[in-house]
């Protein structure tokens, strides 16, 4: 039986690829977190920073496959932070990119994801949040995944 979408198995091979290079130090979520606390390096996949919101987008057209599927295409919203007890932007904003930067080399690296109906993956930056207040220098980076498939 053919599958609504592919975006299942893509969120979980984006989850996968993630670990692979992130530190062991940086949590990696997948959605939002459970709490409103987190720790101070964190990746969260598939959450644009508002609970119960739409944190991904998907588009659908017909292929040119003999009607055999659909082509389907993700906007996946993500963030990256770095938190730090001092008042030293740019080393919380420069973690939160490097995060970042892992996940893109690995996109580069397999744009499919290891997935067969995934055609194309990459990442874009939508927006920096820094904050600075009395608990200390915080930088959020809003990325953006985007993926090209075909439906099951």
């Amino acid at each position: 039986m053919p599958a609504a979408s592919l975006l299942p198995d893509t969120l979980d091979a984006l989850v996968a690829a993630s670990r692979l290079v992130l530190p062991e130090s940086v949590q990696l979520l997948d959605g939002p977190p459970p709490t409103s606390t987190t720790p101070p390096d964190v990746v969260m996949l598939g959450f644009n920073g508002e609970q119960g919101t739409e944190a991904v987008t998907v588009s659908r057209r017909r292929a040119d496959r003999g009607g055999r599927s659909d082509r389907e295409a993700y906007d996946i919203s993500c963030l990256s932070s770095s938190w730090r007890g001092d008042n030293n932007q740019k080393m919380v904003r420069d973690l939160a990119f490097s995060f970042i930067d892992l996940i893109a080399g690995e996109l580069a690296r397999d744009r499919t994801l290891g997935l067969d109906l995934v055609s194309n993956s990459y990442l874009s930056i939508a927006g920096v949040a820094p904050v600075m207040d009395s608990k200390g220098a915080m930088c959020t980076v809003h990325f953006v995944i985007h993926v090209d498939a075909y439906t099951p």
